[in-house]
């Protein structure tokens, strides 16, 4: 391949509606950059590498980081062709997949409005289930899987949380958010938030959607990365014919496990639906077993045309890549939605 050094690059972005995206980047320019500069809105929070939200995967060609800036994809994934399109530059003319619709953000803009807090429950030691009302006034839309931005009340601080509500749910919005022991979200909801108090908010935000085709699906959340799964499987009771779906769970110790009997009570009403839920240290509780979600996967549970669909800290993302793989399962089968706590 001869990589071209000053003139034009060609790039093409195809999505998973089968939409394609064509325009031309310069030497230098990041292709988020270029995509915009063309009349193309895609999918990105921060537009500095910190996110991953804009991450792709280079399928011809060629696309370079920036030595020294700050990313969030790990070497494998590097390898494996991921991309963030804020930082990459085509050195030649080059074509991604994009993990998402190509009419994700002409269904549901991003808008910035308040919203007040309705509900705040604490589900485990460390987990609160905060429920936001939207006023009627305000147009806001999501896909399942998205997420939104918060900004904590009195502070220039915001962050980013997974909506754990279904689509339908428009005007009432939910997130799980795990308490930490010290940290600028985690002080505001243990030590001052109240019912009625005002949250700016700003979504939806990000591109971990599900496919519009049904297949077998398995999805692994660690922690309070079951909140998109939650809204997924809103969606994804109303397909039909509904696919097998597997969702593995799991939290480090027995008080911090939440939402046990709502994962059951969706297997009761959902035929296809599995769960299997998991504890790092079961003790006390030895109906379940000790491990992580990866350690009840097994090879049986992936099918040719499994998607699977994963949220967590990465350590786990990476490892439910390598399993996922090890199975058979192809990297454009994976999708993922990785956080890393961002207090201070």
């Amino acid at each position: 391949m001869t990589v071209q050094q000053s003139e034009p690059r060609h790039v093409t972005l195809r999505f998973t509606d089968g939409e394609v995206r064509e325009f031309d980047t310069q030497a230098d320019e990041p292709i988020l950059t270029a995509a915009r500069r063309a009349g193309y809105e895609l999918v990105s929070q921060c537009r500095v590498g910190t996110c991953s939200t804009c991450t792709a995967t280079l399928v011809d060609g060629a696309a370079e980081m920036p030595a020294g800036q700050i990313s969030v994809l790990s070497k494998d994934e590097l390898a494996a062709g991921q991309r963030l399109l804020c930082q990459s530059r085509a050195l030649c003319d080059s074509s991604f997949d994009v993990e998402y619709p190509s009419t994700l953000l002409e269904a549901n803009p991003p808008v910035l409005f308040q919203a007040k807090i309705s509900r705040l429950t604490w589900v485990a030691d460390t987990v609160v289930e905060l429920e936001l009302r939207v006023p009627k006034r305000i147009k806001f839309g999501f896909t399942a899987g998205q997420y939104c931005r918060l900004k904590v009340p009195g502070t220039e601080e915001w962050r980013s949380y997974s909506l754990a509500s279904g689509e339908h749910e428009r005007f009432r919005l939910t997130f799980l958010i795990r308490i930490l022991p010290s940290g600028v979200m985690s002080d505001y909801l243990r030590d001052r938030a109240r019912v009625g108090e005002a949250l700016d908010i700003e979504g939806p935000l990000g591109g971990f959607v599900l496919e519009p085709a049904p297949r077998p699906t398995v999805l692994i959340a660690g922690g309070t990365g079951l909140a998109p799964m939650l809204s997924m499987l809103d969606r994804l009771r109303t397909v039909q014919p509904a696919p097998p779906i597997l969702l593995l769970f799991g939290c480090n110790r027995p008080t911090e496990l939440f939402h046990e009997e709502e994962l059951a009570a969706r297997a009761t009403f959902m035929p296809t639906l599995e769960v299997r839920t998991v504890l790092m240290d079961n003790t006390g509780r030895d109906d379940l077993p000790a491990g992580t979600p990866l350690s009840v996967l097994r090879p049986e549970d992936v099918a040719p045309d499994t998607v699977s669909y994963l949220c967590g800290p990465p350590p786990m993302i990476r490892a439910a890549e390598e399993q996922l793989g090890s199975y058979g399962l192809p990297v454009h089968d994976i999708r993922a939605e990785q956080f890393v706590p961002s207090e201070n």
